[in-house]
Protein backbone atom coordinates (compact mmCIF):
# COMPACT_ATOMS: atom_id res chain seq x y z
CA UNK A 1 0.00 0.00 0.00
CA UNK A 2 1.36 3.43 -0.85
CA UNK A 3 2.27 5.57 2.16
CA UNK A 4 0.66 8.57 0.48
CA UNK A 5 -2.79 7.00 0.76
CA UNK A 6 -5.25 8.12 3.39
CA UNK A 7 -8.19 6.83 5.36
CA UNK A 8 -11.23 9.07 5.75
CA UNK A 9 -12.91 8.86 9.14
CA UNK A 10 -16.10 10.70 10.05
CA UNK A 11 -18.12 11.25 13.21
CA UNK A 12 -21.04 13.42 14.23
CA UNK A 13 -21.71 16.55 16.23
CA UNK A 14 -23.84 16.24 19.41
CA UNK A 15 -27.58 15.81 18.96
CA UNK A 16 -30.75 15.09 20.90
CA UNK A 17 -29.98 17.76 23.49
CA UNK A 18 -26.68 16.18 24.51
CA UNK A 19 -23.50 18.21 24.83
CA UNK A 20 -21.14 15.45 23.68
CA UNK A 21 -20.96 12.91 20.90
CA UNK A 22 -18.21 10.30 21.31
CA UNK A 23 -17.98 9.69 17.57
CA UNK A 24 -16.95 13.30 16.96
CA UNK A 25 -14.39 13.14 19.76
CA UNK A 26 -12.97 9.92 18.32
CA UNK A 27 -12.36 11.27 14.83
CA UNK A 28 -10.89 14.50 16.19
CA UNK A 29 -8.43 12.42 18.22
CA UNK A 30 -7.57 10.23 15.21
CA UNK A 31 -7.04 13.12 12.78
CA UNK A 32 -3.48 13.48 11.57
CA UNK A 33 -2.22 10.29 13.26
CA UNK A 34 -0.88 7.83 10.65
CA UNK A 35 -2.06 4.21 10.89
CA UNK A 36 -0.02 1.49 9.20
CA UNK A 37 1.36 3.88 6.60
CA UNK A 38 -1.95 5.64 5.94
CA UNK A 39 -2.65 9.26 6.75
CA UNK A 40 -5.95 9.84 8.58
CA UNK A 41 -8.29 12.56 7.34
CA UNK A 42 -11.24 13.41 9.57
CA UNK A 43 -14.56 15.19 9.36
CA UNK A 44 -17.28 15.87 11.94
CA UNK A 45 -20.68 15.76 10.24
CA UNK A 46 -23.78 17.80 11.10
CA UNK A 47 -26.81 15.90 12.35
CA UNK A 48 -28.97 17.27 9.57
CA UNK A 49 -31.16 15.52 7.01
CA UNK A 50 -29.44 15.38 3.58
CA UNK A 51 -26.67 17.77 4.69
CA UNK A 52 -24.64 15.06 6.46
CA UNK A 53 -24.84 12.80 3.41
CA UNK A 54 -23.76 15.60 1.09
CA UNK A 55 -20.89 16.44 3.40
CA UNK A 56 -19.49 12.90 3.45
CA UNK A 57 -19.62 12.78 -0.36
CA UNK A 58 -17.79 16.11 -0.43
CA UNK A 59 -15.08 14.76 1.89
CA UNK A 60 -14.65 11.68 -0.30
CA UNK A 61 -14.20 13.85 -3.40
CA UNK A 62 -11.77 16.14 -1.57
CA UNK A 63 -9.49 13.53 0.00
CA UNK A 64 -9.89 10.61 -2.45
CA UNK A 65 -9.19 8.16 0.40
CA UNK A 66 -8.23 4.52 0.13
CA UNK A 67 -11.15 3.66 2.44
CA UNK A 68 -13.93 5.35 4.41
CA UNK A 69 -14.76 4.53 8.04
CA UNK A 70 -17.71 6.33 9.59
CA UNK A 71 -18.35 6.42 13.34
CA UNK A 72 -21.59 7.27 15.10
CA UNK A 73 -23.12 7.30 18.57
CA UNK A 74 -25.29 4.31 19.33
CA UNK A 75 -28.32 3.98 21.56
CA UNK A 76 -28.48 4.07 25.38
CA UNK A 77 -28.48 0.27 25.70
CA UNK A 78 -25.40 -0.33 23.54
CA UNK A 79 -22.56 -2.04 25.41
CA UNK A 80 -19.97 -2.70 22.67
CA UNK A 81 -18.58 -1.30 19.46
CA UNK A 82 -20.94 -2.39 16.66
CA UNK A 83 -19.61 -3.04 13.17
CA UNK A 84 -22.49 -2.47 10.75
CA UNK A 85 -23.06 -4.93 7.90
CA UNK A 86 -25.50 -2.89 5.83
CA UNK A 87 -27.40 0.35 5.30
CA UNK A 88 -31.02 0.64 4.18
CA UNK A 89 -32.46 3.25 1.84
CA UNK A 90 -34.89 4.69 4.37
CA UNK A 91 -35.21 7.68 6.66
CA UNK A 92 -37.45 7.04 9.66
CA UNK A 93 -36.04 9.23 12.40
CA UNK A 94 -36.78 8.19 16.00
CA UNK A 95 -36.09 11.80 17.05
CA UNK A 96 -35.73 15.09 15.20
CA UNK A 97 -32.41 16.11 13.67
CA UNK A 98 -30.64 19.26 14.83
CA UNK A 99 -32.86 21.42 12.61
CA UNK A 100 -36.03 19.94 14.08
CA UNK A 101 -36.82 17.76 11.06
CA UNK A 102 -38.19 14.27 11.76
CA UNK A 103 -38.34 12.16 8.61
CA UNK A 104 -40.89 9.37 8.45
CA UNK A 105 -40.63 6.47 6.02
CA UNK A 106 -38.98 8.32 3.14
CA UNK A 107 -36.13 7.12 0.91
CA UNK A 108 -32.67 8.54 1.39
CA UNK A 109 -32.07 8.54 -2.37
CA UNK A 110 -35.09 8.00 -4.59
CA UNK A 111 -34.49 5.29 -7.18
CA UNK A 112 -31.38 3.94 -5.43
CA UNK A 113 -31.13 0.29 -4.30
CA UNK A 114 -33.07 -0.79 -1.22
CA UNK A 115 -29.83 -1.43 0.68
CA UNK A 116 -26.06 -1.70 0.40
CA UNK A 117 -23.71 -4.03 2.24
CA UNK A 118 -20.64 -2.47 3.83
CA UNK A 119 -17.60 -3.09 1.64
CA UNK A 120 -15.05 -3.33 4.45
CA UNK A 121 -14.16 -6.75 5.97
CA UNK A 122 -16.57 -6.57 8.91
CA UNK A 123 -15.65 -9.89 10.53
CA UNK A 124 -11.91 -9.19 10.38
CA UNK A 125 -12.52 -5.74 11.87
CA UNK A 126 -14.58 -7.21 14.70
CA UNK A 127 -11.88 -9.76 15.46
CA UNK A 128 -9.14 -7.10 15.44
CA UNK A 129 -11.09 -4.91 17.86
CA UNK A 130 -11.70 -7.83 20.20
CA UNK A 131 -8.00 -8.71 20.06
CA UNK A 132 -7.29 -5.17 21.26
CA UNK A 133 -9.35 -5.91 24.37
CA UNK A 134 -12.42 -3.90 23.36
CA UNK A 135 -15.91 -5.49 23.30
CA UNK A 136 -17.23 -5.62 19.75
CA UNK A 137 -19.92 -7.35 17.71
CA UNK A 138 -21.42 -7.34 14.24
CA UNK A 139 -24.76 -5.65 13.61
CA UNK A 140 -27.36 -6.23 10.92
CA UNK A 141 -29.04 -2.84 11.23
CA UNK A 142 -27.55 0.64 11.33
CA UNK A 143 -30.95 2.04 12.34
CA UNK A 144 -32.98 4.60 10.38
CA UNK A 145 -31.45 7.86 11.63
CA UNK A 146 -28.44 9.83 10.37
CA UNK A 147 -25.90 7.03 10.96
CA UNK A 148 -27.71 4.77 8.51
CA UNK A 149 -28.25 7.70 6.16
CA UNK A 150 -24.56 8.60 6.02
CA UNK A 151 -23.48 4.99 5.50
CA UNK A 152 -26.04 4.49 2.74
CA UNK A 153 -25.10 7.76 1.04
CA UNK A 154 -21.38 6.98 1.22
CA UNK A 155 -21.85 3.49 -0.22
CA UNK A 156 -24.13 4.79 -2.98
CA UNK A 157 -21.70 7.56 -3.89
CA UNK A 158 -18.77 5.15 -4.00
CA UNK A 159 -20.72 2.48 -5.90
CA UNK A 160 -21.59 4.97 -8.64
CA UNK A 161 -18.39 7.04 -8.67
CA UNK A 162 -15.38 5.11 -7.31
CA UNK A 163 -16.34 1.49 -6.56
CA UNK A 164 -12.76 0.53 -5.71
CA UNK A 165 -12.99 2.47 -2.42
CA UNK A 166 -14.48 0.41 0.44
CA UNK A 167 -16.55 1.90 3.25
CA UNK A 168 -18.17 0.89 6.51
CA UNK A 169 -19.64 2.13 9.77
CA UNK A 170 -18.96 1.66 13.49
CA UNK A 171 -21.46 2.52 16.23
CA UNK A 172 -19.95 3.35 19.63
CA UNK A 173 -21.63 3.39 23.07
CA UNK A 174 -22.34 6.44 25.19
CA UNK A 175 -19.62 8.01 27.32
CA UNK A 176 -19.71 7.77 31.13
CA UNK A 177 -20.19 11.55 31.19
CA UNK A 178 -23.37 11.15 29.16
CA UNK A 179 -25.02 8.74 31.58
CA UNK A 180 -23.56 9.85 34.93
CA UNK A 181 -26.36 12.29 35.68
CA UNK A 182 -29.24 9.93 34.90
CA UNK A 183 -31.38 8.44 37.66
CA UNK A 184 -31.16 5.06 35.91
CA UNK A 185 -27.80 5.17 34.09
CA UNK A 186 -27.28 2.59 31.39
CA UNK A 187 -24.07 1.16 29.92
CA UNK A 188 -21.18 3.35 28.82
CA UNK A 189 -17.59 3.09 27.62
CA UNK A 190 -14.61 5.32 28.37
CA UNK A 191 -13.31 7.41 25.48
CA UNK A 192 -9.83 5.90 25.78
CA UNK A 193 -11.32 2.43 25.33
CA UNK A 194 -13.31 3.56 22.30
CA UNK A 195 -10.15 5.08 20.84
CA UNK A 196 -8.26 1.82 21.30
CA UNK A 197 -11.07 0.08 19.45
CA UNK A 198 -11.16 2.73 16.72
CA UNK A 199 -7.42 2.42 16.12
CA UNK A 200 -7.85 -1.34 15.86
CA UNK A 201 -10.59 -0.76 13.27
CA UNK A 202 -8.26 1.38 11.18
CA UNK A 203 -5.40 -1.09 11.55
CA UNK A 204 -7.66 -3.86 10.24
CA UNK A 205 -8.73 -1.66 7.33
CA UNK A 206 -5.11 -0.79 6.49
CA UNK A 207 -4.20 -4.50 6.56
CA UNK A 208 -7.13 -5.26 4.26
CA UNK A 209 -5.95 -2.60 1.80
CA UNK A 210 -2.38 -3.88 1.88
CA UNK A 211 -3.48 -7.45 1.18
CA UNK A 212 -5.73 -6.28 -1.65
CA UNK A 213 -2.87 -4.30 -3.22
CA UNK A 214 -0.53 -7.28 -3.01
CA UNK A 215 -3.08 -9.39 -4.88
CA UNK A 216 -4.04 -6.64 -7.35
CA UNK A 217 -1.12 -4.19 -7.77
CA UNK A 218 -2.05 -0.72 -8.88
CA UNK A 219 -0.22 1.87 -10.97
CA UNK A 220 2.38 4.23 -9.53
CA UNK A 221 -0.29 6.91 -9.28
CA UNK A 222 -2.23 4.75 -6.86
CA UNK A 223 -5.48 4.79 -8.86
CA UNK A 224 -4.96 2.00 -11.34
CA UNK A 225 -6.70 -1.36 -11.29
CA UNK A 226 -9.53 -1.31 -8.75
CA UNK A 227 -9.40 -3.35 -5.60
CA UNK A 228 -11.84 -6.24 -5.45
CA UNK A 229 -15.12 -5.48 -3.68
CA UNK A 230 -15.67 -7.09 -0.29
CA UNK A 231 -18.04 -10.05 -0.54
CA UNK A 232 -21.55 -9.12 0.53
CA UNK A 233 -22.61 -12.47 1.93
CA UNK A 234 -23.60 -12.51 5.59
CA UNK A 235 -20.96 -14.25 7.65
CA UNK A 236 -21.76 -16.05 10.88
CA UNK A 237 -20.41 -14.82 14.19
Amino acid sequence: MLVTESLLVTGFEPFGGRKLNPSGLIVEALAGSPVAGCAVQAGVLPVLRSVAAARVAELIRKHRPAAVVCFGQGGPRQTTLRIERLAANVRDYPIADNAGHRASGEPIIAGAPAAYFATLPVTAIRDRVRAAGVPCRLSNSAGTFLCNEVLFAALHHLSTQTPSIPAGFVHVPLLPEQVAGLDLPGPSMALETMLRGARAVLAAVAEFLTEADLKHPRTAGGRGAPRPRQKTGVSAE
